[in-house]
Parts: C-alpha cells; sequence; structure tokens
C-alpha cells in the first residue's frame, strides 16, 4: 500500500515537472518571437535605411539624422509607468500592451513600404520608422514586464540571451538580410514580407492566457521616482547605458567603412549579418553560461576586452594597414563576441535588479531606454565626427568610452557587487 501511494505520488509529481517544463518552453517560444519583433524596426532604422541611403550617394551629415528615428526607444521610461498601471483585466496586464502595438507595426510597414526612399521622401520615411519605433518600444515595455513577471532567477541568463537574440535575429531579417533582398527582390517587396512576418508573429502571443501574478494586483502604482530609491540604481544605470556604446560606434561606422571600400551592399549585408549579428548571437548563449559560472563582472570585463581590440582593429582596416576580407571577418567576429557578452551582462543584471521591485517593467524600461539614448546620441555623433574628421576619430572615442567602463569596474567601489551579484 506504502509502495503504491509512493509510486503514485512520484508520477503525480512527474507529471507536475514535465507540465512546467512544457509551459516554460511555450513561454520560451512566446518571448523569443516578441523580442524577434522587435528587432526589425531596429535593422531598418539603424542599418538597411541607413546603408540604402548611403548607396544613392546622400552624404553621412544628412544620414545621420535617420537614426534618430529609434529615439523612442530611448525615452520610452517616460510612457512606461503608464503601460504598468493601466491594462484589459479580460486580456491580461502584458498582452493588453503587446496585442495593438503589433498590429500598428504592421500597418506602419506597409505604408513604408509604399513609399519610396529617396532625399525628397527622406522626411516622410523617417515619420514613418519613428512611429514603428514608438509602437516597438511600447511592445517592449510589456515583454520586459511580462519576462520579469514569469521568470525564475535560475533562468534569467537564459532568458535574457533569448531576448538579445530575439532582436539580434529581427535586426539580420531587416538589416543585413533586407539589405540583400533590396537588390534581388526591391524595396517594396523586402518591407510587405516583413510586415508578413510581424503579423504571424502576433498567433504566440494571441493563442497564449497570460497568468496573473501577485505584484500585479497591488495599489501601490509605478513611477520614475521610485526607480532612484533602489539602492544601487543610479551607479548600475551609468554602467549600463555606457558598456555598449563602443560596440555601438564600431557596428555602425563598419557598414561605411565597407562602402567606401568598395563593397557593394550585399556584401555588407552579409558581413553585418554573419560577422557581426550571428556572431553575436553565439556570443549571447556563451555569455548565459559564463554568467552562471563567473558571474556578471568577469563576463563583462571579457566583452569590454573583445569589443576595445575590434575597435582597433577596424582603425587599421579604415586607414588601409590591415588589408584583405579575412581582416574584415575576423574583426567582426571578434567585435560581434564582445557585443554579446556586454549585452548579456547588462541586460541580466537590470532585469534581475528590476524583479525584486513591484514595478519590473517601469525600471527595466528605465534602464534600456537610457541605454539605447546613449546608442542612438553616440551613433550619430561618431557619424557625424567620421563625415568631419574620418572614421579613425569616431572609432577611437568608442575605445576611450570602453576603457573607461572597464578601470570603473576593475577600480570604483560602486561595482563591487558585480562580482558576486548572480548569488544576490
Amino acid at each position: 500500500m506504502k509502495l503504491r501511494t509512493f509510486m503514485e505520488s512520484c508520477n503525480i509529481k512527474g507529471e507536475s515537472e514535465n507540465f512546467r517544463s512544457k509551459q516554460s518552453n511555450v513561454f520560451f517560444v512566446i518571448i523569443c518571437s516578441l523580442y524577434f519583433v522587435q528587432g526589425i524596426p531596429i535593422g531598418l532604422t539603424f542599418h538597411a535605411i541607413p546603408t540604402l541611403l548611403k548607396t544613392l550617394g546622400l552624404p553621412l551629415e544628412l544620414i545621420s539624422m535617420v537614426p534618430l528615428a529609434g529615439i523612442f526607444w530611448a525615452i520610452k521610461f517616460l510612457w512606461a509607468p503608464l503601460v504598468e498601471n493601466n491594462w484589459l483585466g479580460s486580456l491580461g496586464r502584458r498582452k493588453s500592451w503587446i496585442i495593438p502595438m503589433q498590429l500598428v507595426m504592421v500597418m506602419t510597414l506597409i505604408t513604408l513600404a509604399m513609399i519610396n526612399v529617396t532625399e525628397q521622401n527622406l522626411a516622410i520615411v523617417t515619420l514613418l520608422l519613428a512611429i514603428i519605433s514608438i509602437v516597438g518600444a511600447t511592445q517592449d515595455i510589456a515583454t520586459d514586464g511580462l519576462a520579469a513577471d514569469h521568470t525564475e532567477k535560475s533562468q534569467l541568463g537564459l532568458v535574457n540571451a533569448i531576448q538579445v537574440s530575439g532582436i539580434i535575429i529581427g535586426m539580420l531579417i531587416a538589416g543585413p538580410f533586407a539589405m540583400v533582398a533590396f537588390e534581388y527582390v526591391g524595396y517594396r517587396v523586402t518591407l510587405l514580407l516583413l510586415a508578413a512576418i510581424v503579423c504571424v508573429c502576433l498567433i504566440p502571443i494571441i493563442t497564449w492566457q497570460e497568468p496573473k501574478v501577485k505584484h500585479s494586483s497591488t495599489t501601490a502604482k509605478a513611477s520614475l521616482l521610485k526607480f532612484f530609491k533602489a539602492p544601487r540604481a543610479t551607479s548600475t544605470l551609468v554602467l549600463c547605458s555606457c558598456a555598449t556604446l563602443c560596440g555601438v560606434i564600431t557596428m555602425a561606422l563598419s557598414k561605411f567603412i565597407l562602402v567606401d571600400l568598395s563593397w557593394s551592399m550585399s556584401q555588407v549585408g552579409m558581413l553585418t549579418g554573419v560577422g557581426h549579428l550571428l556572431v553575436m548571437l553565439v556570443g549571447c548563449f556563451i555569455a548565459s553560461n559564463l554568467i552562471k559560472r563567473c558571474g556578471y563582472r568577469s563576463t563583462l570585463l571579457f566583452g569590454l576586452q573583445l569589443v576595445m581590440f575590434g575597435g582597433f582593429l577596424w582603425i587599421a582596416i579604415a586607414e588601409d594597414w590591415l588589408l584583405g576580407a579575412w581582416c574584415v571577418w575576423l574583426t567582426s567576429v571578434i567585435v560581434g563576441l564582445g557585443m554579446g557578452f556586454i549585452a548579456v551582462s547588462t541586460y541580466t543584471y537590470s532585469m534581475r535588479f528590476s524583479q525584486q521591485t513591484l514595478q519590473p517593467a517601469t525600471n527595466i524600461a528605465f534602464f534600456q531606454g537610457t541605454q539605447t539614448f546613449g546608442e542612438i546620441v553616440f551613433s550619430s555623433l561618431a557619424t557625424s565626427l567620421a563625415g568631419v574628421s574620418g572614421y579613425s576619430s569616431a572609432l577611437v572615442l568608442g575605445i576611450v568610452i570602453a576603457l573607461s567602463c572597464l578601470f570603473a569596474v576593475l577600480k570604483s567601489t560602486h561595482y563591487r557587487h558585480w562580482s558576486d551579484a548572480y548569488n544576490d
């Protein structure tokens, strides 16, 4: 009798674990599809459209204004409390925002497909890219909240690797692969295909029932001021905002360097896609395992050293000190790995920080918003600086920022807790 009872309890436990495993797998698919969609406006705004404009002969000073359409990713924290505090109970706290925003993105992509990308229409194109950025950023706020609500601490590294990887894949599709598609099927067909992909990605979240979480019923309202009341908030915010800048600057300028070296748009797209983004994808999953073994600090330091080294190599390529396609590919691999390490380490820590508060979506939006703001501003600044004083000067700017972050993590008392943050 006791043996049978024991066996039944084991069976129930096994079935429960299998159910949780299946639910977890479904959740990971949903998270991946949502972050994938967010990569599409980023790929268009920061990669495909600027490179297309460069091939049309527009000056860098004018092209540098296009990435500013993505400024809404940087200031999304301004309306994050609105997203956190308001929702339809029948639909779900996060789904209430995710589904409408994704539908608006589909319609805007279709509209963008109808516009010819020329210097005369640049203002309209930039406006439509800005609309896509607004709805994408709003969807991101809700998605980050969804991830923080339903992810255990032990899975944070994996979820953030999925987050960064999903965004990278979206950037690959809408950036480098779109550049290649422009030459083969045309601009309009490419944009319509992107709209169809975003529409298909709605299916998993529509068919999923969002569970309720304990803190969603609290009477306390989210606000931006509460972010700064949390311990270590400001110092962590500064580090997370600056750590990615060297890689972003290097990646932004590398496309223009290659165009000036007479690479075709499809060649630049393949290099950016495989050499930078695809390698960054690999770096994300390496970083998620490294965080478990060595912690956030070691992972971040390794990533900073890689992107700095890659920055020096790009200077050598721009100055014709290094010649040959193999040098370009090797440099891209180094930078891509470094960016993957930096992204996952900063994203994982910021999500862990936010997960311990009552307003996770707002706090994550604050972290990522300021990080994106720095990336947009310095990407545009570096592009303008390259047009005035050359690529090397702009690349040095990124290297100096990365070096400052490296010394801050090693020497500053503000970041000692990063050594054992994974165990906090």
